[in-house]
Protein backbone atom coordinates (compact mmCIF):
# COMPACT_ATOMS: atom_id res chain seq x y z
CA UNK A 1 0.00 0.00 0.00
CA UNK A 2 1.40 2.94 -0.85
CA UNK A 3 1.04 5.99 1.44
CA UNK A 4 0.86 9.82 1.73
CA UNK A 5 -0.52 13.61 3.46
CA UNK A 6 -3.40 15.01 3.08
CA UNK A 7 -4.26 17.80 4.15
CA UNK A 8 -1.73 20.75 2.19
CA UNK A 9 0.63 17.44 0.70
CA UNK A 10 -1.96 16.05 -1.28
CA UNK A 11 -0.53 14.39 -4.19
CA UNK A 12 -1.30 16.82 -7.13
CA UNK A 13 -2.95 13.96 -9.06
CA UNK A 14 -5.15 13.32 -6.68
CA UNK A 15 -6.11 16.87 -6.63
CA UNK A 16 -9.04 18.90 -8.40
CA UNK A 17 -7.67 21.80 -9.96
CA UNK A 18 -10.99 23.74 -9.47
CA UNK A 19 -12.09 22.88 -5.82
CA UNK A 20 -8.13 22.57 -5.06
CA UNK A 21 -10.02 19.30 -2.83
CA UNK A 22 -9.34 15.23 -3.22
CA UNK A 23 -10.98 14.20 -6.25
CA UNK A 24 -14.81 13.22 -5.70
CA UNK A 25 -16.00 11.11 -8.81
CA UNK A 26 -13.40 12.51 -11.19
CA UNK A 27 -13.86 12.64 -14.76
CA UNK A 28 -11.34 13.74 -18.05
CA UNK A 29 -11.99 15.97 -20.16
CA UNK A 30 -11.14 14.76 -23.79
CA UNK A 31 -7.78 16.80 -23.06
CA UNK A 32 -6.92 14.46 -20.11
CA UNK A 33 -7.33 16.93 -17.34
CA UNK A 34 -8.80 15.30 -14.33
CA UNK A 35 -11.51 17.15 -12.26
CA UNK A 36 -14.36 16.23 -10.10
CA UNK A 37 -17.63 15.43 -12.33
CA UNK A 38 -19.52 18.10 -10.31
CA UNK A 39 -16.70 20.71 -10.86
CA UNK A 40 -16.29 20.76 -13.88
CA UNK A 41 -19.67 20.02 -14.93
CA UNK A 42 -20.48 23.81 -13.02
CA UNK A 43 -17.18 25.31 -14.41
CA UNK A 44 -18.62 24.53 -18.22
CA UNK A 45 -21.82 25.77 -17.56
CA UNK A 46 -20.24 29.41 -18.22
CA UNK A 47 -17.10 28.23 -20.59
CA UNK A 48 -16.39 25.51 -23.17
CA UNK A 49 -13.31 25.31 -22.92
CA UNK A 50 -10.85 22.98 -19.83
CA UNK A 51 -10.25 24.96 -17.37
CA UNK A 52 -6.79 24.01 -16.96
CA UNK A 53 -5.38 24.22 -20.34
CA UNK A 54 -8.37 25.86 -21.95
CA UNK A 55 -8.49 23.12 -24.80
CA UNK A 56 -12.20 22.39 -26.51
CA UNK A 57 -14.47 20.44 -23.82
CA UNK A 58 -16.82 19.03 -26.44
CA UNK A 59 -15.17 15.71 -27.00
CA UNK A 60 -15.92 12.66 -25.01
CA UNK A 61 -15.88 12.86 -21.20
CA UNK A 62 -14.52 9.80 -19.41
CA UNK A 63 -14.69 8.16 -16.27
CA UNK A 64 -11.12 9.04 -14.58
CA UNK A 65 -11.09 4.79 -13.61
CA UNK A 66 -6.82 4.83 -13.29
CA UNK A 67 -7.04 8.07 -10.99
CA UNK A 68 -9.54 6.15 -8.85
CA UNK A 69 -7.49 2.78 -8.65
CA UNK A 70 -4.31 4.71 -7.77
CA UNK A 71 -6.33 6.77 -4.77
CA UNK A 72 -7.52 3.44 -4.04
CA UNK A 73 -4.59 2.10 -3.21
CA UNK A 74 -2.43 4.87 -1.73
CA UNK A 75 -3.17 6.46 1.89
CA UNK A 76 -2.75 9.59 3.34
CA UNK A 77 -2.69 11.31 6.67
CA UNK A 78 -6.18 13.42 7.47
CA UNK A 79 -4.98 16.55 8.17
CA UNK A 80 -7.33 16.91 10.74
CA UNK A 81 -7.49 13.84 12.89
CA UNK A 82 -4.34 12.31 11.62
CA UNK A 83 -5.62 9.25 11.02
CA UNK A 84 -4.19 7.61 7.91
CA UNK A 85 -6.86 7.28 5.18
CA UNK A 86 -7.36 5.86 1.43
CA UNK A 87 -7.65 8.81 -1.09
CA UNK A 88 -10.99 7.42 -2.87
CA UNK A 89 -12.46 7.75 1.31
CA UNK A 90 -10.61 10.78 2.04
CA UNK A 91 -13.47 13.08 1.80
CA UNK A 92 -16.05 10.96 3.46
CA UNK A 93 -13.73 10.68 6.05
CA UNK A 94 -13.36 14.36 6.82
CA UNK A 95 -16.47 15.24 6.33
CA UNK A 96 -18.36 11.95 8.68
CA UNK A 97 -15.46 11.85 11.28
CA UNK A 98 -14.08 15.04 11.82
CA UNK A 99 -15.01 17.54 13.93
CA UNK A 100 -14.83 21.05 11.35
CA UNK A 101 -15.30 24.53 11.88
CA UNK A 102 -18.79 25.76 10.66
CA UNK A 103 -19.80 29.41 9.94
CA UNK A 104 -23.25 30.76 9.84
CA UNK A 105 -24.74 32.84 6.59
CA UNK A 106 -23.74 35.51 6.41
CA UNK A 107 -25.99 38.69 6.33
CA UNK A 108 -25.13 42.01 3.89
CA UNK A 109 -24.16 44.32 6.91
CA UNK A 110 -20.95 45.85 7.93
CA UNK A 111 -19.11 49.47 7.26
CA UNK A 112 -17.54 48.21 4.10
CA UNK A 113 -17.98 50.26 0.62
CA UNK A 114 -17.40 50.33 -2.80
CA UNK A 115 -15.21 53.05 -4.45
CA UNK A 116 -18.93 54.19 -5.78
CA UNK A 117 -20.83 54.09 -2.23
CA UNK A 118 -22.65 51.23 -2.65
CA UNK A 119 -22.73 49.35 0.29
CA UNK A 120 -21.27 45.89 -0.05
CA UNK A 121 -21.75 42.41 1.67
CA UNK A 122 -19.42 41.68 4.71
CA UNK A 123 -18.42 38.50 6.05
CA UNK A 124 -16.58 36.39 9.39
CA UNK A 125 -13.21 34.54 8.86
CA UNK A 126 -14.05 31.23 9.07
CA UNK A 127 -10.62 30.66 10.78
CA UNK A 128 -10.69 33.41 13.82
CA UNK A 129 -14.22 34.89 13.40
CA UNK A 130 -13.01 38.60 12.97
CA UNK A 131 -15.77 40.13 10.95
CA UNK A 132 -16.84 42.79 8.94
CA UNK A 133 -14.67 41.85 5.53
CA UNK A 134 -15.37 42.10 2.44
CA UNK A 135 -14.43 39.70 -0.39
CA UNK A 136 -11.26 40.95 -1.33
CA UNK A 137 -10.29 41.90 2.26
CA UNK A 138 -10.91 38.35 3.36
CA UNK A 139 -8.48 37.16 0.71
CA UNK A 140 -5.69 39.33 2.43
CA UNK A 141 -6.68 38.38 5.74
CA UNK A 142 -6.64 34.95 5.39
CA UNK A 143 -2.88 35.26 3.27
CA UNK A 144 -2.00 37.31 6.23
CA UNK A 145 -2.62 35.46 9.10
CA UNK A 146 -3.93 31.83 7.67
CA UNK A 147 -2.15 30.91 5.24
CA UNK A 148 -0.46 27.85 6.90
CA UNK A 149 -4.05 26.42 8.25
CA UNK A 150 -5.04 23.27 6.91
CA UNK A 151 -8.20 23.06 8.78
CA UNK A 152 -11.44 22.35 6.90
CA UNK A 153 -13.72 25.51 6.38
CA UNK A 154 -17.08 26.37 5.11
CA UNK A 155 -16.88 29.53 2.29
CA UNK A 156 -18.88 32.72 3.86
CA UNK A 157 -19.14 34.25 1.10
CA UNK A 158 -20.17 30.46 -1.14
CA UNK A 159 -22.71 30.43 1.80
CA UNK A 160 -24.45 33.39 1.56
CA UNK A 161 -25.29 32.73 -2.57
CA UNK A 162 -28.64 31.95 -3.05
CA UNK A 163 -27.60 28.75 -4.03
CA UNK A 164 -24.68 28.18 -1.86
CA UNK A 165 -24.05 24.82 0.24
CA UNK A 166 -23.81 26.39 4.04
CA UNK A 167 -22.10 22.91 4.93
CA UNK A 168 -19.83 22.10 2.13
CA UNK A 169 -15.78 22.73 3.93
CA UNK A 170 -13.13 23.03 1.39
CA UNK A 171 -9.84 21.97 2.55
CA UNK A 172 -7.83 24.68 0.32
CA UNK A 173 -9.99 27.60 1.66
CA UNK A 174 -7.41 30.27 0.61
CA UNK A 175 -7.14 28.75 -2.90
CA UNK A 176 -10.86 28.40 -3.14
CA UNK A 177 -11.08 32.36 -2.58
CA UNK A 178 -8.56 33.31 -5.42
CA UNK A 179 -10.53 31.02 -7.96
CA UNK A 180 -14.11 31.69 -6.69
CA UNK A 181 -13.85 35.62 -5.21
CA UNK A 182 -10.88 37.50 -6.26
CA UNK A 183 -13.87 40.67 -7.09
CA UNK A 184 -16.51 41.61 -5.55
CA UNK A 185 -20.26 40.03 -6.17
CA UNK A 186 -22.22 43.21 -6.36
CA UNK A 187 -20.05 44.39 -9.35
CA UNK A 188 -21.61 41.61 -11.36
CA UNK A 189 -25.12 41.60 -9.61
CA UNK A 190 -28.17 42.32 -12.33
CA UNK A 191 -31.11 43.11 -11.30
CA UNK A 192 -32.72 41.91 -14.57
CA UNK A 193 -31.38 38.66 -14.22
CA UNK A 194 -31.94 35.53 -12.00
CA UNK A 195 -29.53 34.25 -9.48
CA UNK A 196 -28.48 31.08 -11.51
CA UNK A 197 -26.83 33.81 -14.49
CA UNK A 198 -25.69 36.55 -11.79
CA UNK A 199 -23.86 33.80 -9.75
CA UNK A 200 -22.51 32.16 -13.29
CA UNK A 201 -21.38 35.68 -14.46
CA UNK A 202 -19.45 36.11 -11.08
CA UNK A 203 -17.40 33.28 -11.13
CA UNK A 204 -16.70 33.19 -14.89
CA UNK A 205 -15.45 36.80 -14.45
CA UNK A 206 -12.95 35.36 -11.72
CA UNK A 207 -11.76 32.81 -13.75
CA UNK A 208 -11.07 35.60 -16.76
CA UNK A 209 -9.32 37.25 -14.35
CA UNK A 210 -7.00 34.40 -13.29
CA UNK A 211 -5.80 33.25 -16.91
CA UNK A 212 -5.33 36.97 -18.44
Amino acid sequence: MESGTAGGDTPVEFECPICKDVFLDPIYLPCRHAFCRSCVSEALRTRSHCPVCRGPSDGPVTPARDVVQRMESTSGTCAECRSVVFFSQMRHHAQRHCSVLRVARPSPAGPAVTVEGVPVMTFQCPYCEEAGLDELDLLDHCNENHLRDTRRVVCPICSALPHGDPTYQSRNFIGHLILRHGFYMEDFMDTRHDDTINEQAAILASYNALVQ
